[in-house]
């Protein structure tokens, strides 16, 4: 049982900022353990979301992510992507079918807002902003569903498959489950009502660890998920990601070009001459004045991250299509022996 008595904020901040949510709650590397063998609580209420409604809903959030949503069930989610004008990935967000002629959407960049209203006003549609109404809770880890199904009688939330979702009764309120999540283990994310959000926390940090970016973060790296803030900084396609699939329908120049990097995760440890130098990761993070595409055997690190339980860092980015099998050397000069974990896709 965990006693933590987190108070959702009550002005919120919205989209996904350096203080969107905290960093940890005591031990990230604790954080990690309870996600990875038993459950733990994130608050993710910094989302966004819009719903979008009307005849001509399915076909301008299709044309808006260049991924046709015709055929998604409603009950069902399905990820999606955002460029700018010229066709550069900008952000990734998930796309919700509530009903006939209604789809919500929900994101972590704030200035999405904006641009869904503009793309989306040309339509026969209605768009209604709900995020400040809105908090999320994401219940993860393998004790996620037994948690949530002791505590919701009547309903079984192991019956929800991934990447759908249900409306459920939970501590007397009516919530959204739906399964999927930033972690790349089992779990659900839990939309609410913000009123209802410091009761749920409350009563589900009784039973799961409450975590914070720090743990999700290096989470996600383990499982090779992209965070748009990082994997989206240097000017990359759906190709180059590897997620051309997800965005499919897109008809400007760059959408359509071949890949011209590699996404991968990697291995590495911190040179002798930088250790007592870094207190911030991010500091070795590609930026904008870095060649991109990196150069031959060269490493353009997008996310790193510390993992304490091995003292190794993991990270991800980017290499030269062409040379990926290569012993590579970050642009940096700040990391050591790095070794190739995942690469995405898998050219194989």
């Amino acid at each position: 049982m965990h006693s933590i008595d987190y108070r959702i904020p009550a002005e919120l901040p919205r989209g996904l900022t350096q203080d969107a949510m905290p960093n940890d709650f005591g031990s990230p590397c604790e954080e990690v353990w309870a996600c990875q063998n038993e459950a733990a609580l994130f608050d993710y209420s910094f989302l966004l979301r819009v719903r979008v409604h009307g005849p001509d809903a399915i076909r301008a959030v299709s044309n808006f992510c260049g991924r046709d949503f015709s055929s998604l069930a409603e009950g069902t989610i399905q990820y999606a992507l955002t460029t700018n004008e010229e066709g550069w990935l900008i952000s990734d967000l998930t796309v919700w079918r509530t009903g006939p002629e209604t789809l919500e959407i929900m994101t972590g960049r704030a200035e999405d807002l904006p641009a869904i209203a503009c793309v989306l006003g040309s339509y026969h549609l209605e768009v209604f902003d709900l995020s400040s109404q809105t908090a999320v809770l994401a219940l993860q880890g393998p004790e996620a569903n037994d948690i949530l199904t002791l505590l919701t009688p009547g309903e079984d939330v192991s019956q929800i498959s991934s990447f759908e979702f249900r409306d459920v009764q939970l501590f007397g309120s009516v919530c959204r489950v739906g399964r999927l999540g930033f972690t790349g283990l089992d779990g659900v994310e839990i939309v609410c009502s913000v009123d209802d959000a410091d009761k749920l926390w409350c009563l589900l940090a009784r039973r799961a660890r409450p975590a914070g970016f720090k743990a999700a973060d290096q989470l996600r790296l383990l499982a090779g998920l992209p965070l748009f803030t990082k994997e989206f900084a240097p000017p990359v396609n759906a190709s180059d990601i590897g997620l051309k699939r997800i965005r499919n329908w897109a008809k400007g120049a760059v959408d359509n070009k071949p890949a011209k990097v590699l996404r991968i995760c990697f291995n590495a440890v911190a040179r002798q001459k930088a250790c007592g130098q870094v207190q911030n990761y991010a500091a070795w993070e590609w930026t904008s004045e870095m060649p991109f595409p990196p150069r031959p055997e060269t490493l353009a690190v997008t996310s790193l991250a510390h993992v304490p339980a091995c003292d190794m860092l993991i990270g991800m980015g980017y290499v030269d299509k062409d040379h990926e099998d290569r012993s590579l050397s970050d642009l940096s000069g700040f990391l050591d022996e790095i070794t190739i974990i995942k690469k995405f896709p898998n050219p194989r």
